[in-house]
């Protein structure tokens, strides 16, 4: 279990969420202009950030359910971050009061560890109480599922070549009776 861990934590590092603009959670009286999310390593070009409005709220106070309508240009690495490790979207023009949600998969420079993850802000709205979870903000990550293509058939030639130099060193082991 050590070993397997050692290789997840060691030579699988992962771009893990560091800090956005707007925070997670965070109630603003101002639409922001951009998103910017930082994570923990260097991130390739191929990683994604978007903002969808999920919830937008009319003057009136009347509420309107979009399920997720994209607010957001493309997303690129933020050439002014030390270290190409934040992701930048510039958001459109005038954006109503609502809830938003900022969707995010990054793929790591080094090894290639995929992530995903997501949160939600409001502008002249809070976030529900639902949607937030342990604190104060609406933060979710993880790791993609190791049963993908990439990650299934490095794992399985890990594990068998860890099972067959178990095996080939069993004769040595003391036995007691």
């Amino acid at each position: 279990m050590v070993l397997f861990g050692g290789y997840d934590l060691i030579l699988m590092p992962k771009a893990i969420f560091v800090e956005a603009r707007p925070e997670p959670g965070k109630l603003l009286h101002e639409a922001p202009t951009a998103v910017l999310v930082t994570f923990s390593r260097e991130i390739k070009p191929e990683s994604n950030l978007s903002v969808l409005s999920t919830v937008t709220m009319k003057g009136s106070g009347e509420i309107s359910y979009s399920g997720g309508e994209r607010v957001s240009s493309s997303s690129s690495v933020d050439i002014y971050t030390p270290g190409k490790r934040s992701l930048k979207v510039i958001l459109t023009t005038d954006l109503p009061s609502g809830l938003y949600r900022v969707d995010w998969s990054t793929v790591t420079a080094e090894s290639q560890a995929k992530r995903y993850g997501s949160y939600y802000f409001g502008v002249d709205m809070p976030v529900p109480d639902h949607i937030l979870r342990e604190g104060s903000n609406s933060l979710r990550e993880e790791d993609v599922n190791y049963s993908d293509e990439v990650n299934l058939p490095r794992s399985a030639v890990a594990t068998g070549l860890l099972l067959m130099g178990l095996s080939a060193f069993g004769k040595w082991i003391p036995r007691t009776r």
